[in-house]
């Protein structure tokens, strides 16, 4: 009998692969789970290396209309009652829009045919990974037939507009967050939310793979070589980034930034460079795959962030792994992995001359490299490390789940 289902939206991606690597962490400890997912993801929207994943994973959509239809009947009969009520549920959870309750309509009855799926091989728990809709199928998968479900919260799943999220978390039998700053936000929102249990559980890396395991500091030569990750998309605001290198430019400071991602601004973006005549220090170079962007790590002598919103950003977590000190901005749950001072500096968020002086006090004083980027490195074995909180995640499992062995030395917050 598995111990509990992985559930997703999509599974396996390029945009998760923390999610992939702590699937196969807790696996390696011993956990028993199968994989279900709404949607299998395209071709080329998750890595090769994926694939066993891919194989193992049991898909709700494309829709088969007669097998969805006789697992409702199913449902129907054994649960006469539960269904009953979760259908009014369903009509009743709006959440201020009328196409939600065609959403609820679809989810409830896919929750049907999941749960003829997932009582077929004895799933006690549901263990969602984002707040979307593999979280509102698992809510009505609760109210048809009693099994109960947790989820792990991300960021964007909390901190953008999501329908019925307040609905979702309150269900929920517990809610992992990758950091203390969800939870606090989420208890501002939400006063149904006092008594519920959550766990702090940081993402990681796995700092003993080759790609992590022993990374040099940065060089203390001038010019500075930036790094920045994202996608080109309005709430990653590059053009800051490209405004405030303008500036040092024209303080006579001397630097080289490659930005990695794709997205709508791309041509925007270029324009803006071409404009500011940078395009000799600047390159946008696409979208660039894991081993290649491990590669412009070790390159880079800094990892800047120049976002809106964020939630905990994975390359922040990289960058320290690979000894790279980090600027970001000073919003959300940043300044819980960057230590100001110590593994890099914040700024004000949108403001173009804080990032500029930021990066002048680098380029002033090279030598904080190194001292930043190790102190950055020894910040990642201790909050960011893969394995070891995969540990942590399997003793909230023991703790909450009596039939998932192992060590209950965790608490809620």
């Amino acid at each position: 009998m598995a111990h509990l289902a992985y559930y997703f939206s999509t599974f396996p991606a390029l945009t998760t692969t923390f999610a992939q690597h702590q699937v196969r962490a807790t696996a390696k400890l011993g956990l028993k789970f199968i994989l279900v997912a709404n949607r299998c993801p395209g071709p080329h929207d998750f890595h090769p290396q994926d694939d066993d994943l891919r194989q193992r994973t049991f898909y709700l959509t494309p829709v088969q209309p007669w097998a969805y239809l006789r697992a409702n009947l199913r449902s129907l009969r054994r649960w006469p009652g539960r269904y009953a009520r979760t259908l009014p549920l369903a009509l009743r959870l709006q959440d201020h829009s009328p196409w939600q309750v065609l959403k609820n309509l679809v989810h409830l009855v896919g929750a049907a045919a999941l749960a003829q799926h997932l009582l077929a091989r004895q799933v006690p728990h549901v263990h969602v990974h984002f707040a979307y809709g593999a979280a509102e199928v698992a809510l009505f998968l609760e109210a048809l037939c009693g099994l109960p479900y947790s989820l792990s919260i991300h960021g964007s799943d909390v901190l953008l507009e999501n329908p019925l999220i307040e609905e979702k978390l309150r269900r929920a039998r517990f809610v992992v967050s990758n950091c203390l700053f969800h939870v606090e936000n989420l208890r501002r929102r939400f006063s149904s939310l006092a008594q519920q249990r959550f766990y702090v559980v940081p993402g990681g890396l796995d700092l003993e793979a080759p790609l992590w395991s022993r990374p040099e500091p940065p060089l203390t030569d001038l010019p500075l070589r930036i790094l920045h990750i994202g996608r080109l998309v309005p709430v990653k605001a590059q053009e800051g980034l490209i405004l405030a290198l303008a500036s040092l430019r024209d303080q006579g400071r001397d630097f080289r930034c490659r930005i990695v991602g794709d997205g709508p601004l791309r041509a925007e973006l270029q324009n803006l460079i071409q404009s500011l005549h940078l395009q000799d220090r600047i390159q946008l170079l696409g979208a660039c795959f894991q081993e290649e962007v491990t590669r412009l790590y070790d390159w880079c002598q800094v990892l800047v962030l120049s976002s809106r919103s964020e939630g905990t950003p994975m390359v922040i977590i990289e960058a320290m792994a690979k000894a790279r000190p980090v600027i970001a901005p000073r919003l959300t749950a940043i300044p819980e992995m960057v230590a100001e001072g110590h593994t890099g500096y914040l700024f004000r968020q949108g403001d173009a001359e804080d990032l500029a002086y930021q990066l002048s006090r680098l380029m002033a004083q090279p030598q904080d490299l190194v001292r930043l980027g190790l102190e950055g490195r020894q910040r990642a074995l201790e909050l960011f490390d893969l394995n070891r909180n995969a540990r942590k995640l399997m003793a909230v499992f023991a703790r909450e789940l009596p039939w998932v062995p192992g060590d209950h030395g965790v608490s809620a917050v």
